[in-house]
């Protein structure tokens, strides 16, 4: 049996004729004819009977009809989801990101990329470290970037880079004047707490401070470092926060300083572990990290 011969019996028996049958396949009436003999030859029985000079099917040909129903359909709805499946992996990307890399970070990676796919068409989505990796695994991202998180399963990651955070401080601030930040200077200051968030928590920060029995005052938090920029801005206090977004705040009452010893964070690219990674994605990948070495950001960052 060939495909194109199912193809034939199915219209036939559908269109009630072999001349509607060969007008809605495109091809001659005799074709059709030829198929389904050919058919008839090799599954053994016969499909059809002439009768009053039209051609009946039979009960066997009715039983086997259900039968190459499915199959046929079957094949339409495969060519239709390998289409799909071409077009998504090969000219869409989705990509997800917290907003303090999406800001500035992964558009310009993004840049990178489309530098190399100019007709790549790509989604950048934001939302929080463990909705993002909520999504990925239900396939609603093609990877993301973020920070790394304590997911032991279910993810493929790729670390992207590390980072020193900088302490962030109100152009005014006493501490403005010094080169470099260290934990005793933070005794007594009012500063920025950060929040856990599922899949987020800031360990970091929490031994830095109880490790050098630093003594603060805490009256802000924030769960994000774009609001925290903007609570230093306005005078409000002064934190430790990631440095992606930090030429933003230049003019607006905000400097930056080195902190050491060293307060570090990775970030990392995650994919499903459940879904086979698109040739897009994994172009993406390898563009993003053969880039980021050359940004200027990352001469400020490592």
């Amino acid at each position: 049996m060939q495909y194109k011969q199912l193809q034939a019996f199915l219209a036939v028996i559908e269109k009630g004729s072999f001349s509607q049958a060969a007008m809605t396949l495109q091809v001659s009436q005799p074709s059709i004819s030829r198929l389904i003999k050919d058919l008839q030859d090799s599954i053994g029985f016969e499909l059809f009977q002439k009768q009053k000079g039209r051609m009946i099917p039979t009960a066997e040909a009715m039983a086997f009809y259900e039968e190459v129903k499915g199959v046929v359909h079957g094949i339409h709805h495969l060519e239709n989801f390998a289409e799909n499946l071409k077009q998504s992996t090969h000219g869409n990307l989705t990509i997800g990101s917290t907003p303090a890399l999406a800001t500035q970070l992964t558009p310009t990676l993004i840049r990178h990329f489309v530098d190399e796919n100019p007709d790549v068409h790509i989604s950048l989505l934001t939302d929080s470290v463990d909705q993002l990796m909520r999504g990925l695994r239900h396939a609603k991202y093609d990877l993301i970037l973020t920070n790394h998180a304590d997911y032991h399963s279910g993810f493929i990651e790729e670390p992207l880079i590390d980072v020193d955070w900088v302490c962030v401080l109100p152009e005014s601030h006493p501490l403005a004047q010094k080169d470099v930040i260290t934990p005793t200077d933070l005794n007594g200051e009012n500063l920025l707490k950060l929040i856990d968030e599922d899949g987020m928590e800031w360990h970091s920060h929490k031994s830095l401070l109880k490790e050098h029995n630093i003594k603060i005052r805490s009256q802000f938090s924030t769960q994000r470092s774009l609001s925290g920029y903007g609570m230093v801005a306005a005078g409000l206090c002064i934190a430790l926060l990631d440095p992606f977004n930090a030429s933003m705040w230049t003019g607006l009452n905000v400097v930056t300083r080195p902190f050491r010893p060293q307060l570090k964070y990775r970030y990392t690219m995650y994919y499903s572990a459940d879904h086979i990674r698109s040739k897009l994605s994994r172009e993406f990948s390898a563009c993003a990290k053969r880039n980021i070495k050359k940004m200027p950001l990352y001469k400020s960052i490592r």
